[in-house]
């Protein structure tokens, strides 16, 4: 007789690395119990060997203490998960309901009633999603121990959110409106129907185009995490005019950087960096809404191991007395070489200022 896990993982195949991520949360923060967990996309946690597939899924959705559900665009996409909500409902099951943020809240109203959810960047609530476990029988964990891995949990989530796949499924909005379209051509006279049938076609280009576009996107994040994984140096970009900006990019994207984001005002780019921490900030003087570059690296220096570059068109700036240390410098119109040049020195004297600090700090 198959064993009942006390927590159930109700998620889509297609989120396996967020089921993962929040399996080993679970455990290693939360002290939820291995054997307590099912979650059918993970070895150990799953369906084993010569198991009847919707049996042993069935006996485990009967009872478990509560269901843990990943709703993501995948998820509303299948209908085996939307199976395992329903059951959970008629059994009126304990069920914790954890958002993605591309889900609406009235989506979830939805599907569950109004029952709180969690949107699950929302980092605020971590504690909260703790307690709704204590009922179980929870293996001891220190609060260091539960501090670092919510540390860990914060520093992970984006990058499992951004691989999380697109609903692939159609609006009723969009259906609805495919629908009258087809109607109106056929009532339409020939010349009529040309004419539609030519704005079909470009309804089409433009629809072929967005997934182009999507794809893009995708490859791009991709790219993203693989140049992460690699260890390229990571930098951000901090321009108002895109077009610049655009070329910075392209030139320290060949050149093997893992551009991380780009931002055009101070207060975008503190929030991104704090996010992303950039080892190189490649900034103008002059930024959107009347921000500075300088204002920016001062306030940076202090929380982030980082070095400035700064491409302006008014280096004279640079003289006043709030000028941060060390910075290089590159007037405008840059070259790519120059930039290159720059962009490798600072990281270079970064790397030195790291290891003369370790060093240091042996002695």
């Amino acid at each position: 007789m198959s064993t009942i896990g006390k927590v159930f993982i109700s998620h889509a195949t297609a989120d396996a690395a967020l089921a993962k991520l929040v399996v080993n949360f679970l455990k290693e923060a939360v002290g939820v119990r291995d054997a307590d967990i099912f979650c059918s996309s993970l070895p150990g946690h799953s369906i084993p060997l010569m198991e009847d597939f919707n049996l042993y899924l069935k006996n485990q959705i009967e009872q478990p203490s509560i269901v843990l559900a990943l709703l993501t665009p995948a998820y509303f996409d299948s209908d085996f998960c939307l199976m395992e909500l329903g059951a959970a409902w008629s059994r009126s099951l304990k069920t914790l309901a954890v958002v993605a943020p591309e889900i609406s809240f009235d989506l979830v109203t939805k599907t569950l009633g109004l029952k709180q959810a969690w949107l699950i960047n929302d980092h605020s609530r971590l504690s909260e999603f703790r307690d709704a476990f204590k009922e179980l029988a929870l293996e001891s964990r220190s609060s260091a121990t539960w501090e670092g891995k919510a540390a860990e949990w914060r520093k992970r989530l984006p990058a499992i959110l951004r691989g999380l796949p697109s609903s692939k499924l159609v609006s009723k909005k969009d259906l609805d409106a495919a629908f009258f379209e087809i109607e109106t051509i056929e009532r339409a006279s020939a010349a009529e129907a040309e004419r539609l049938s030519n704005l079909h076609q470009e309804l089409v280009g433009r629809s072929a185009r967005k997934h182009q576009e999507l794809e893009e996107e995708n490859a791009a994040l991709r790219k993203r995490l693989a140049d992460k994984e690699a260890g390229l140096p990571r930098a951000i970009i901090v321009e108002p005019e895109r077009l610049i900006a655009l070329d910075l990019q392209e030139v320290l994207t060949r050149a093997r950087y893992d551009v991380v984001g780009v931002a055009k005002s101070k207060q975008e780019a503190i929030i991104m960096a704090l996010a992303e921490k950039p080892e190189l900030i490649v900034t103008e003087i002059d930024l959107a809404d009347c921000s500075s570059g300088i204002d920016l690296v001062n306030a940076l220096y202090p929380h982030l191991e980082c070095f400035a570059i700064f491409v302006t068109n008014h280096p004279e700036k640079l003289l006043a007395g709030n000028r941060p240390e060390p910075i290089e410098l590159i007037t405008k119109p840059f070259s790519p070489d120059n930039l290159l040049e720059k962009v490798a020195g600072a990281r270079k004297r970064l790397i030195e200022r790291r290891a003369l600090a370790e060093r240091q700090a042996v002695r």
